[in-house]
């Protein structure tokens, strides 16, 4: 299994001054290309989600892609929830299986994107997932620019308790008009005022120069989409002008072209050849599940499947909670059934939080435990997929 702490990978990139690219995957050719140029250059990798995209693929179906290549990796992965907008997508995040998230408030005032930051941090914390913020504003344009002070990075780290901060030091999201101007003294102060990983927002159109600059001081991850997608789209375009129209013919070599820009930028951020030391820094990232077995007497099948629903409906809301399975089984002589509730949870830290969650302690007191015998429900067990 070579799903990771996200934690784990960042930090050993910042103490060791080499950048992780975070790659936003929109599309199996995405995920086939970026997961190749990882496996090829022996290099760590984050392989994002990003909500402002999700209006172009099914979330829920691509994340289970995203999880599945993670897991069958033979190079460290993490998986990441890029620029979410409010607490209830960065749950939506962690119950797809991201084990990074990124809540981006960065457009509101500051006291908002404090407190909004604060609260993903509390909730994304309990369950074992570290929280990327940006504070400044890495605008589509650099009209908008506004930068990271390091007075206010101080602050907001230390109000949030987020793990790694995306900062505005002169770049812009998309394709870079004109010459940037990066502040790398600002950069400077701010990594020595904070000492934790800071992440590159808008890389593309940065020389390899002013890249190794901004990784010295301090860039331990770099968010890469641009650059990627520049790449398919002169492959597709070229591919447009030959005679055969048919789709696969258009579609040709997509993935192979993202791998080569991917492993070009994977070398020059210095993350290529570092997979195996990454590999024994990093916890590994493994779910687990929390097994409830009761049976309920006196209860039909009707009444059961009200509670079922309920109980899905209910825990499903909970942070953490990724899946439920129920299942029913005749004990021996025992004509009454006993039923297991297998959920499966985002990690080890989900299950006192579960546990010990308002909603779930109300439910499970209405309608299981002061009516259910033979009532286990403290059992669970790691989750070896993949």
């Amino acid at each position: 299994m070579a799903l990771v702490q996200m934690h784990d990978m960042l930090r050993h990139a910042y103490e060791n001054k080499y950048a992780v690219g975070s790659f936003d995957v929109v599309s199996m050719d995405f995920l086939q290309g970026v997961i190749n140029a990882a496996e090829q250059c022996r290099a760590p990798v984050i392989l994002g989600l990003a909500e402002p995209y999700s209006d172009h693929f099914d979330m829920e179906l691509l994340a289970t892609a995203v999880e599945s290549a993670a897991r069958r990796s033979s190079v460290p992965v993490a998986i990441h929830y890029d620029h979410g907008s409010s607490v209830e997508g960065v749950i939506r995040g962690i119950r797809h299986g991201c084990n990074g998230v990124m809540i981006d408030a960065s457009d509101r005032s500051l006291d908002e994107n404090i407190a909004t930051t604060k609260e993903v941090v509390q909730i994304a914390h309990a369950c074992g997932v570290p929280v990327e913020a940006e504070l400044g504003y890495v605008p589509d344009n650099g009209n908008d620019l506004i930068f990271t002070t390091v007075d206010e990075a101080r602050g907001f780290v230390r109000l949030t308790g987020v793990d790694f901060l995306a900062v505005s030091i002169g770049t812009v999201h998309g394709r870079f008009k004109g010459k940037p101007r990066l502040d790398y003294p600002r950069l400077r102060h701010i990594n020595e005022a904070l000492q934790i990983p800071l992440v590159l927002h808008g890389s593309s159109g940065l020389s390899d120069d002013q890249l190794h600059r901004l990784i010295a001081n301090g860039i331990a991850k770099v968010n890469c989409f641009t650059a990627i997608t520049d790449r398919a789209v002169e492959l597709l375009r070229r591919n447009a002008r030959s005679k055969d129209e048919g789709y696969m013919k258009l579609v040709t070599g997509i993935h192979e072209e993202m791998e080569k820009e991917a492993t070009r930028l994977m070398r020059i951020w210095g993350c290529a050849g570092r997979a195996a030391e990454v590999m024994e820094q990093c916890h590994p990232w493994q779910g687990v599940d929390y097994v409830l077995k009761f049976n309920l007497p006196d209860v039909d099948s009707d009444e059961m499947a009200i509670i079922t629903r309920r109980g899905r409906q209910i825990m499903l809301q909970i942070p953490g909670v990724r899946e439920i399975k129920v299942s029913e089984t005749l004990n021996g002589n025992n004509t009454s059934p006993q039923y297991c509730w297998q959920v499966s949870l985002a990690s080890v830290e989900v299950v006192e939080y579960l546990k010990q969650h308002p909603e779930f302690i109300k439910f499970t007191r209405r309608y299981i435990n002061d009516r259910a015998t033979n009532l286990t429900n403290t059992i669970y067990r790691i989750n070896q997929i993949g």
